[in-house]
């Protein structure tokens, strides 16, 4: 059985997509000539961490750069994110099981906290932590951290370095299938369990 759960925030308990993939594409259309980036295109190639996605565009740019323009328009086009369907009622039901549940993100730090209280999901996690740069590198760190046992906890995310960054942190890896990411890759990356809908957390 698993006793802790950690989650990962967009694509995964957030409905994000549309805000994220529009701020992305501007930036990529600022920073590289006018490219205009489709949605497909997007999903094809985003990776963790973000500036990875860049950088394979060959893009001479700084973080700090990429992180002030993301901010600048990720709220322009008037598009907000909202919970998953299923999300608050898994994240309850887990809670009532007497599991952990935390969360763990790329997403920067302030609009995830934004995001967790105005979805009423404050009360829901044992800790939130985001802005993370990479999980790889990361995520075992966060489990010795608060004392969790490897054996039975599991990350649960939508992208390969989810699956990765589980995988290097010795525990279980969960995978659910987003607008992020083509359904392919993600099964190449071999998760332990693959589900097809979040409610599915709740029989393991």
């Amino acid at each position: 059985m698993i006793s802790t759960f950690i989650f990962d925030w967009s694509g995964t308990l957030s409905d994000d997509f549309d805000m994220v993939y529009r701020a992305t594409a501007r930036i990529i259309f600022d920073l590289d000539h006018g490219h205009v980036l489709s949605e497909k295109e997007y999903a094809e190639h985003f990776e963790l961490p973000y500036m990875n996605f860049y950088r394979n565009y060959g893009l001479d740019c700084s973080k700090e750069q990429v992180d002030e323009l993301f901010l600048r328009y990720v709220t322009e086009h008037g598009v907000f994110p909202k919970p998953l369907p299923g999300a608050r009622d898994v994240l309850r039901t887990l809670r009532v099981k007497g599991r952990k549940t935390f969360l763990f993100s790329a997403h920067p730090a302030h609009l995830v906290d934004q995001e967790v209280a105005a979805f009423g999901f404050s009360d829901l996690f044992d800790g939130v932590v985001g802005g993370v740069l990479n999980k790889i590198d990361s995520l075992k760190g966060f489990v010795s951290k608060h004392g969790l046992e490897p054996k039975k906890t599991a990350y649960v995310g939508d992208l390969v370095h989810d699956v990765l960054a589980a995988k290097a942190a010795g525990i279980r890896s969960i995978g659910v299938f987003s607008r992020y990411q083509p359904k392919e890759k993600l099964v190449a990356a071999k998760p332990d369990v693959i589900a097809s809908k979040l409610e599915d957390l709740l029989s393991l």
